[in-house]
């Protein structure tokens, strides 16, 4: 069993018997009385980017540009959405094998590129992203340099561009390490599987969406990430950017948590069943 699972069942115990609810967890508050607040942006003690908002106690990890992120990225996403998504999704649909639809995602892999090529000038520096990004861009780059691939450098880019830029993508992915964390003991102790862990995280995932759209979204994504994950090499690439990474290093922090739950999300599952 996921240790996920044993914990969950215990913080569940614990803060009933104290009587918390979600409402009682520390959250921004500033949209309460206002739509926006005086913000601040500089640099965090580990030197990536964070604002200091007005009011709030906590600083909000990263700098989220509304310029890119409605718009260029907005793209972006879009594009990957239908292109390496919905397309594939309808293909298995209509009854294509599996090995033709991993060719087709594959060879959709350089339209994505050739969109990012343009917003290349816009990406911040890497010792500036927060956290968790950096540390999946340094990863990354040993597997980039590794296996001496354009493709992985191309994909590093994208991946980080966005989580950088879009903090709902990035809190998302953080919230799923509390499950899917194959830097931990006890994932080292029971031999988990990756692909099996990471297939039960993203189920997760879109049981805490609260959203119904956002539901449909997370269902799309882990049924064509669990295929792709069948192509041997990309198996193999997955399994070694799994033991390269400090997964702790992607886990929510308490100043993530502050903001996530202003959102749509359920990011206390763990410790309340809503």
């Amino acid at each position: 069993m996921n240790m996920y699972y044993i914990k969950r069942f215990i913080l569940r115990k614990l803060f009933k018997i104290m009587r918390k609810t979600p409402l009682d967890m520390p959250m921004v508050k500033y949209w309460k009385k206002a739509d926006s607040v005086l913000a601040k942006v500089t640099k965090g003690k580990d030197g990536s980017l964070v604002m200091f908002m007005e009011g709030e106690d906590y600083e909000f990890p990263g700098f989220p540009r509304s310029h890119l992120l409605y718009g260029p990225l907005s793209k972006l996403k879009h594009e990957i959405k239908n292109q390496l998504f919905n397309d594939n999704w309808w293909k298995l649909e209509d009854g294509k094998s599996h090995k033709e639809v991993i060719n087709d995602f594959k060879g959709t892999l350089p339209n994505i590129f050739a969109i990012m090529e343009t917003l290349k000038y816009d990406m911040i520096p890497p010792e500036k992203m927060p956290r968790g990004v950096r540390e999946l861009w340094r990863a990354m780059t040993i597997l980039e340099q590794r296996h001496n691939s354009r493709i992985i450098q191309q994909l590093k880019e994208v991946l980080t561009f966005i989580l950088s830029e879009d903090d709902a993508y990035r809190m998302r992915v953080q919230w799923i390490v509390q499950i899917f964390n194959p830097s931990a003991w006890w994932f080292k102790l029971f031999f988990r599987n990756p692909i099996k862990d990471f297939g039960i995280a993203l189920r997760e995932l879109e049981n805490a969406e609260v959203v119904s759209d956002m539901k449909e979204k997370i269902r799309l994504l882990r049924r064509i990430l669990l295929l792709i994950l069948e192509d041997k090499k990309i198996n193999q690439l997955f399994n070694e950017l799994c033991r390269e990474m400090d997964w702790s290093k992607l886990k929510l922090s308490e100043a993530d948590k502050y903001h996530f739950r202003a959102k749509y999300f359920k990011v206390d599952m763990d410790k309340f069943e809503y």
